[in-house]
């Protein structure tokens, strides 16, 4: 039995312009804002960290 990654390009992923479909592109943008967001309380965390010393 061959692996699906053997059988030639994945279509399903793409919508009928060839673009990723709008559920993709939502949850690309949400995992994008959650890690701008972490990284941000990451640094806010270690500033007042140091601040209050």
């Amino acid at each position: 039995m061959l692996c699906r990654g053997s059988q030639g390009p994945d279509t399903s992923r793409t919508g009928s312009a060839g673009y990723p479909s709008a559920v993709e592109f939502i949850f690309t943008t949400l995992m994008v804002l959650i890690v701008i967001a972490s990284v941000w309380f990451s640094a806010y965390v270690v500033y007042r960290l140091y601040a209050d010393n």
